[in-house]
């Protein structure tokens, strides 16, 4: 093992188990293993989740098993065998220590619906796609290699074990199918209840609810509340999560939750705003100003005097017969008398505002400009696990830089960071036709008579999918930009998708004052320090997150870590890759400063021998600070 101090000085890191023994219903410490006596016959040992020990004689059955640390403990819990793991859920931090198990002699039982994230998940992951992925569900926290699975469980199904009835009830949101187990140990009725809840009115984080783009969570928390439900009503008196505390309580922590949640998703009837509305003009673009033309799905289009044409953002796929194919654009180019495209902009990474780029190259040698943070993204797109990225790769012929004031033609603008919808955005503002405009992409301002104001907010509509990468704090996120419409002022906003609108100053003000209390609302439902570390899903990221391999070949990585928390995290990682493969170094310690990303190298050799998948999964296993997150970020090695 490594040690790194502030990315400089490295050492040796040893590691020492102890065990301290106390009474009944007290907790049981050992270094990086601890275990707690919740009931005479009932044990809960801390992993990378709560890995729950129903106990009869020498001989236990566990309710998940994270890195299966519990086979440490079994001496001194007086356990000779465990029979079975019974799983609420596919997380990889549910399972990444059953095949452990499995050696040991434990059978598996798994929830009917997620079967084939255990047993076949080898052909989940080579048939996962990276590029235009707007359906979360399932997601990629699954196991990175198949686990033996001897049973299965649905939902209505009872589970007996040496006179222990578990009843299966299915209890889906979290992931699609997962389940939750209720029994009576020692005369208590319990449920475990997997990841619906992390104690009173909290859960342990919310991109795990996310199932498709637009829904933030939505769906996923509406389940969860209806998964509560179902198990209050059949008599539970104590819930027990995979991650969190203990809930004696069951009808008041699920009443919070709701509450929590009612703050941050708007639970109630949908808005019938779109009655009336027209078709929209029988032509793709919609003139704004003299020179400015809206042109749909995505772009503008700038037109200068001498005849060429700046495009801000620009959507266009190959083939003839598509809506948006490539030869669509001809139309346009007469009617507007465009001689050349000059200049394309990209307002942020999302395949619907940029795919087109490429042809606009070929055809009219259009130079790409590309704000700073976006560059690697567009030209690399299989280095990122990020939401709606184009499989084309577009190199930037010129890089611009935040606030950088760039000239084109006539005109005149100062670009900037603009985040929101994602972290990977820019704007610009400029004079045209005698208005001050607002290029904004997709980072949304409402007006305040909009309906949506306030229900698209509470639907947390900004991050659209948590896989953007949206933080929430001034320094990036909605406040930053909202701040920044309140900075310039802008009399024309001009959004993607839905053309030019009129903006003023309370619009931005009330706006950013929204902003700033759905971030006071997402922190109350989660239990972390700083929020992002429960809205974050790739706080703890490779780089690249794909790559080609073949056997023999030896390749380099990055295990990127931020630190979202204000003080010091100290991490030790990990990296867990197949057998007989080589890892230098195998495992590193590292303090990273509050507010930063600090970044792990690490080279790979893949034996001559190799068996290689068509994509074989790697992943990081972390602890900070004392909190094991289990094997929270993967690496998709794709076979040449």
């Amino acid at each position: 093992m490594r040690k790194e101090r502030s990315g400089i000085v490295f050492g040796a890191l040893a590691l020492s188990l102890c065990l301290c023994l106390t009474g009944p219903g007290c907790s049981r410490q050992a270094t990086g293993v601890s275990f707690e006596q919740i009931s005479e016959h009932l044990y809960r040992v801390s992993d990378a989740c709560n890995v729950y020990m129903i106990k009869s004689g020498d001989k236990a059955l566990l309710i998940d098993s994270g890195d299966g640390r519990v086979l440490e403990v079994l001496d001194e819990l007086g356990v000779r065998r465990i029979d079975w793991v019974l799983h609420t859920h596919s997380h990889r931090d549910q399972c990444q220590g059953t095949p452990r198990l499995v050696e040991a002699g434990a059978k598996v039982a798994v929830p009917e619906k997620e079967k084939r994230f255990f047993s076949d998940v080898q052909n989940y992951w080579n048939d996962f796609q990276i590029y235009i992925r707007y359906q979360y569900k399932p997601d990629s926290f699954k196991p990175r290699s198949n686990i033996t699975v001897h049973r299965t469980l649905a939902g209505g199904e009872v589970f007996e074990w040496e006179g222990v009835r578990i009843e299966v009830v299915e209890t889906p949101g979290h992931t699609l199918g997962a389940v939750s187990y209720l029994a009576e140990i020692d005369g208590v009725r319990y449920a475990f209840t997997g990841d619906m809840i992390y104690s009173p009115g909290k859960v342990w984080n919310l991109w795990g609810f996310d199932h498709q783009y637009w829904d933030g969570g939505y769906k996923g928390a509406t389940l969860t509340l209806q998964g509560l439900a179902q198990v209050l009503a059949q008599g539970t008196a104590v819930l027990l999560p995979s991650h969190g505390v203990t809930i004696r309580d069951p009808a008041q922590a699920t009443a919070m939750l709701k509450t929590n949640f009612e703050g941050i998703y708007d639970f109630g009837p949908e808005p019938e705003d779109n009655a009336g509305r027209s078709a929209g003009p029988a032509t793709r673009w919609r003139k704004v100003s003299e020179h400015l033309y809206h042109y749909r799905p995505t772009s503008y289009i700038l037109l200068s005097e001498d005849g060429s044409a700046l495009f801000y953002d620009y959507y266009a796929v190959p083939g003839e017969d598509h809506r948006y194919g490539y030869d669509t654009i001809e139309p346009v180019i007469r009617a507007l008398g465009i001689e050349t495209v000059d200049v394309v902009i990209p307002s942020h990474f999302h395949e619907d505002h940029i795919r087109g780029i490429p042809d606009l190259k070929q055809r009219f040698g259009t130079s790409v400009w590309v704000f700073e943070n976006m560059v690697d993204i567009l030209e690399h797109p299989s280095r990122y696990n990020l939401c709606c990225l184009a499989p084309e790769k577009i190199a930037a012929d010129r890089v611009i830089h935040e606030r950088e004031v760039i000239r084109w033609k006539e005109y005149e603008f100062t670009v900037m960071h603009f985040p929101g919808q994602t972290m990977y955005h820019q704007a610009m503002t400029g004079m045209v036709d005698g208005s001050k405009v607002f290029f904004m992409g997709d980072t949304d301002c409402y007006e305040l008579d909009n309906v949506e104001f306030h229900r698209r907010n509470l639907r947390l509509h900004g991050i659209s999918t948590f896989l953007n990468y949206y933080l929430l704090e001034p320094e990036g996120g909605y406040i930053k930009a909202m701040t920044r419409l309140v900075e310039h002022d802008p009399e024309l906003l001009l959004f993607a998708h839905s053309g030019a609108r009129q903006g003023n100053m309370e619009m931005y003000r009330k706006n950013l004052e929204n902003i700033k209390k759905r971030i006071a609302a997402v922190a109350r439902v989660l239990p972390h320090e700083d929020p992002n570390m429960g809205f974050d899903p790739n706080w703890i990221h490779f780089y690249p997150y794909t790559k080609k391999i073949e056997r023999g070949c030896e390749f380099g990585t990055e295990l990127r870590i931020r630190n979202h928390l204000a003080g010091v995290m100290n991490a030790t990682v990990e990296l867990r890759v197949p057998q007989g493969w080589q890892v230098e170094p195998q495992e590193w310690e590292l303090a990273i400063e509050g507010k930063k990303e600090a970044s792990i190298s690490f080279r790979v050799k893949v034996p001559d021998s190799a068996r290689l998948e068509k994509r074989t999964v790697i992943t990081a296993q972390v602890e900070t600070d004392g909190q094991n997150w289990g094997e929270f970020a993967e690496m998709l090695l794709d076979a040449e």
